[in-house]
């Protein structure tokens, strides 16, 4: 299945795969979790990023139960910092 993943705010270049926009597109297996397609990013594990899943939150704790589909478009972006 196809996931599109959409990086906001993100510090320096974007990652391997994604284009000068913070966008890309993975084929990704079916029943595939957020928290596992997130986690095949790569992204830096000392950031904290907020998670949209189709226009919707998904809060930390429930990431690993919430299965993708076809189609399905990721938004991330890093927590907002400082005072």
């Amino acid at each position: 299945m196809k996931v599109r993943f959409k990086l906001l705010s993100m510090a320096g270049p974007p990652p391997a795969g994604f284009d000068e926009f913070g966008e890309s597109a993975l084929d990704l297996a079916a029943g595939t979790s957020v928290a596992d397609a997130v986690a095949a990013l790569k992204l830096p594990s000392e950031e904290s990023y907020t998670t949209i899943l189709n226009g919707e939150a998904v809060p930390p704790g429930a990431r690993a139960g919430r299965a993708l589909s076809d189609g399905d478009e990721i938004t991330l972006f890093p927590a907002i910092q400082g005072g």
